[in-house]
């Protein structure tokens, strides 16, 4: 396939072919897992960036004309940073279930009917049915929206608009600044919750420790998407960035090391926990048969 961008092309190639190998590994590993594993959002990740470089192939390869597959593009991107936010809380909350039989983070069904019905007041009644989970569920829909609408915003102008800071990429700016800072911001309470998790009521479980890992990552994938909108050799929309040869390489370097590598990175790093915690389960059997199986021959020792 010939590009109008070749470097976009080259790295948009690579990363739907990363993807598209996550997703399947995804798709088996909830197959085997359930649908409310922990691993669907990932899987849902997955599927999001696999449409996200299609698109990026897709704009690399007929140029400008067709910005209709960039704005896609930069929607998928959104989606699947916000899918990524929400897994850190899920690892989180996991963690603590298997760790301590329960999440203040995210109660079971279960444990909030239980609050429910102990609950006196309306206050009361409130803060059983919203957990700390669902507020910042709801709080990134509105940011997930802010996104996509501000990016949406642009596909109606022209060069000439852009190029003059019309009012409608104002407005573009500010929503999508407003998205991206609620996006860096609670992926900081994610952290944050991951290390009063561990150090506070002291859960040592890999879940936790793949929160941590993916921390800085997660990190500076949040700070890229603010300084994307401002910065120039950042912006997707700055005709400045576009060269005779498609998108200038320092903007596709920004673009795809302190993006998309980041978002892959730790979604990889989340996926594994699978395997590591299937070895770490059959490593904890054998531990407690060993010690049963010496138990016994203590006992048939000291009867003997």
């Amino acid at each position: 396939m010939g590009f109008e961008s070749k470097d976009s092309g080259i790295a948009a190639s690579i990363f739907l072919s990363l993807y598209v190998i996550y997703t399947a590994l995804a798709i088996n590993i909830v197959i085997k897992e359930g649908w409310r594993s922990v691993y669907t959002t990932l899987l849902i990740h997955g599927i999001f960036r696999v449409a996200g470089q299609l698109c990026g192939v897709a704009f690399a390869a007929l140029g400008w004309a067709h910005w209709q597959f960039l704005i896609a593009y930069l929607v998928f991107s959104a989606e699947g940073y916000f899918v990524l936010i929400l897994s850190a809380y899920h690892f989180i909350a996991r963690a603590q279930y298997a760790v301590i039989g329960y999440s203040w983070i995210r109660p079971c069904r279960e444990d909030r009917k239980a609050k429910v019905s102990e609950a006196k007041t309306f206050t009361d009644r409130l803060r059983a049915r919203l957990s700390l989970y669902n507020v910042f569920h709801y709080l990134l829909i509105p940011a997930n929206s802010f996104i996509i609408s501000g990016g949406s915003m642009l596909s109606g102008l022209t060069i000439e608009e852009i190029n003059g800071h019309s009012g409608k990429l104002v407005t573009s700016r500010v929503l999508r600044t407003v998205g991206q800072s609620i996006f860096l911001f609670q992926t900081c309470v994610a952290i944050f919750l991951a290390f009063r998790s561990y150090f506070v009521e002291k859960i040592s479980h890999e879940f936790i420790y793949a929160v941590f890992i993916v921390a800085p990552f997660l990190l500076v994938r949040g700070v890229f998407g603010i300084l994307s909108i401002y910065l120039d050799k950042m912006d997707y929309f700055l005709l400045s960035n576009y060269t005779a040869e498609g998108l200038a390489s320092s903007f596709v370097a920004y673009e795809y090391i302190m993006g998309t590598t980041m978002e892959f990175v730790s979604a990889t790093v989340f996926i594994s926990t699978y395997y590591i915690n299937r070895r770490l389960t059959k490593k904890r059997e054998g531990d407690i048969e060993t010690f049963q199986e010496d138990s016994e021959e203590k006992k048939v020792d000291e009867t003997s």
